[in-house]
């Protein structure tokens, strides 16, 4: 089907063919509309699959860490363009097949999609945006509350804070001194450690129990995962907000050509 796009568009575009569309109907015409597409869809095409990767990308690359922030905005962000980008590779087949066969039936539910496809992204986008410009806020309210309350007796939060000591080679959400007013060390888990074992430079059994800069991370979480969120936040806006203006002129092209297609046309190719 893209062989066939991509031929129809070639045959559109010779000298002889845009001298009739001057002669018949100028650069409206059904055509002309129709080679519109053809280019517009491949781009589309394109431009769905980034959105796509960008919002696998952030999903599989930072999953763990999201159990952290207390927003559903990061999350919601990625999911949000990852859905745009499955509709719009289903979406351009759908085009294709409606512009070959000057379908309006196709042709509307094309549209619909474009409509869906934009809406998507630019909710991503706007969300994104928000939350990168209140992303040090949230995360300096809820980080030492996660650290604080859920270290030790939450599984999979402990494990994200486990990694994340080691990953950003940190040690609790503002500093190291986070873990002495923690309920891992008020309710006796921490035993005579001071900070738990994933804040050391070399991580042993019960190594927490000296927190000299020497033998840990004297530096606190936030600092680098506030860059770390706020860097992907600024990719998934630029993702979304960018790639829907795309979506524009697609919207354009094929309502106009699904009004043209209203009336038989003797001059249409």
């Amino acid at each position: 089907m893209l062989m066939r796009c991509f031929n129809l568009l070639s045959d559109g575009m010779t000298q002889s063919s845009v001298g009739k569309y001057r002669k018949d109907e100028g650069w409206c015409s059904k055509s002309l509309l129709r080679n519109y597409l053809y280019i517009f869809n491949f781009f589309f095409l394109i431009g769905g699959g980034i959105v796509l990767a960008v919002g696998v990308w952030s999903i599989l690359t930072e999953h763990e860490f999201i159990t952290l922030l207390s927003g559903v905005s990061y999350p919601l962000t990625s999911y949000l363009l990852v859905a745009a980008g499955i509709v719009a590779i289903i979406a351009t087949f759908i085009g294709c097949l409606g512009i070959c066969k000057k379908d309006r039936c196709f042709l509307l539910i094309y549209i619909l999609m474009l409509l869906l496809v934009f809406l998507l992204e630019a909710k991503a986008g706007i969300l994104a945006y928000i939350y990168r410009e209140k992303a040090y806020n949230d995360l300096q309210v809820h980080l030492n509350e996660t650290f604080s309350k859920y270290y030790g007796f939450d599984e999979t939060k402990t494990s994200a804070i486990d990694n994340l000591h080691q990953e950003f080679r940190c040690c609790g959400a503002l500093s190291h001194r986070d873990w002495q007013r923690s309920s891992w060390k008020g309710m006796g888990r921490a035993g005579n450690n001071l900070v738990p074992d994933s804040c050391c430079i070399t991580v042993t059994q019960d190594c927490g129990i000296r927190e000299h800069p020497s033998n840990i991370f004297p530096v606190g979480c936030i600092h680098k995962l506030k860059t770390l969120v706020k860097d992907q936040l600024g990719y998934l806006a630029i993702a979304g907000l960018g790639l829907c203006i795309l979506q524009v002129f697609g919207i354009i092209f094929s309502t106009c050509l699904y009004v043209k297609l209203k009336t038989p046309d003797i001059a249409d190719i």
